[in-house]
């Protein structure tokens, strides 16, 4: 019984194929399986697949009819034939680095799920890798929310399948595996979901590359010989007694340059933002001063009314103290005081 088994699900990259078995097959572990899931295969294709077995008797090849959506079912169909306690996958278009199997069966060891740093190789020949971590809440949180992290871009929002591996027994132990995904969400990252919401599914996660990702949707208008020498190309280059060095040396500046720049927009953002609530103090402070000026405006008129009725009471009672000490008023105080005795 081989102790690991590799899912490698193909339809038509028959140019890609031969290079992405023989990464694993370069891994230097003889006790292993790879199972090829066929998903509607064309008769070229199972002519490649079969001068691969030819050469390789640990590939098993599943020749199955189109499965709905991305082969999903067929996926699932494969995985319960696995007899490798654990299961590795591989895309028919991407390329392992050596150690690939060794690192993540170490990590099982006391993990049921493992994924790793996700690592792609752009058009352009730039290595590109993104932060992402299953033992981090900020990460996974949002991840299975089907939420961004928005933490930059330096980092990303999970991982694909040459990315990960598991046990078999946690594979079987989860109520479903492999289902037709719902239109609009990643099939894989649906799949790594169901396992990391099981209560017992202890997660690790490696922050360090081993594999390199092919994006075919950057590629479509590539020729099946163009993406045939791209793999040929890095296939000499992991390869090579110096793959590694070469490779972070690809990697550690583009990742540096986009940290860096990442905190140049935060900063830049924050500048932004206290400027913006510097001017908004400004203005409050300014607003506030013409409400005060109000006040003391409103408190001046206030007084000046005050003032004024001040003066009109002051000239009301000189007016009324004048007329008492008029001459009229002396003449016709005899005739009051008889009016005062026949009122007693």
């Amino acid at each position: 019984m081989p102790r690991i088994s590799v899912l490698l699900p193909t339809r038509d990259h028959g140019s890609t194929l031969p290079y992405a078995v023989r990464s694993v097959q370069k891994q230097g572990v003889d006790d292993l399986e790879i199972l090829i899931c066929g998903d509607g295969v064309r008769a070229e294709m199972r002519a490649v697949i079969s001068e691969l077995q030819r050469d390789d008797p640990r590939i098993r090849f599943f020749d199955l009819p189109k499965a709905p959506a991305r082969g999903e079912l067929n996926r699932d169909h494969v995985m319960r034939q696995a007899r490798g306690e654990i299961i590795c996958h591989q895309n028919d278009d991407d390329l392992w680095l050596p150690g690939h199997i060794a690192i993540l069966e170490q990590a099982l060891e006391n993990a049921d799920f493992v994924g790793a740093m996700q690592v792609d190789v752009r058009t352009d020949g730039k290595v590109r890798a993104y932060y992402f971590d299953l033992e981090r809440p900020e990460f996974v949180e949002p991840w299975l929310g089907w939420r961004h992290n928005n933490f930059g871009a330096w980092a990303c929002d999970g991982f694909g399948p040459i990315f990960v591996a598991h046990r078999r027994d946690a594979f079987l132990r989860l109520p479903e595996g492999w289902v037709t995904t719902a239109p609009g969400l990643p099939a894989d990252q649906s799949m790594w979901h169901r396992f990391i919401r099981q209560p017992w599914c202890r997660a690790k996660f490696l922050r360090w590359p081993i594999a390199l990702h092919f994006a075919a949707p950057d590629r479509l208008d590539w020729s099946p010989e163009r993406r045939a020498e791209e793999l040929k190309l890095w296939t000499e280059v992991i390869e090579a007694p110096d793959y590694a060095e070469r490779i972070w040396r690809r990697i550690m500046p583009d990742l540096g340059d986009r940290l860096l720049s990442q905190v140049l927009t935060d900063r830049s953002a924050h500048d932004a933002e206290l400027k913006q609530m510097q001017t908004a103090h400004a203005q409050a402070l300014e607003r506030e001063k013409v409400l005060h000026a109000r006040e003391e405006a409103m408190r001046a008129a206030h007084a000046e009314v005050l003032e004024r009725e001040k003066v009109l009471r002051a000239r009301a009672e000189a007016e009324r103290d004048a007329m008492l000490s008029s001459t009229s008023w002396r003449m016709t105080a005899p005739l009051r005081r008889v009016v005062d005795r026949f009122r007693v």
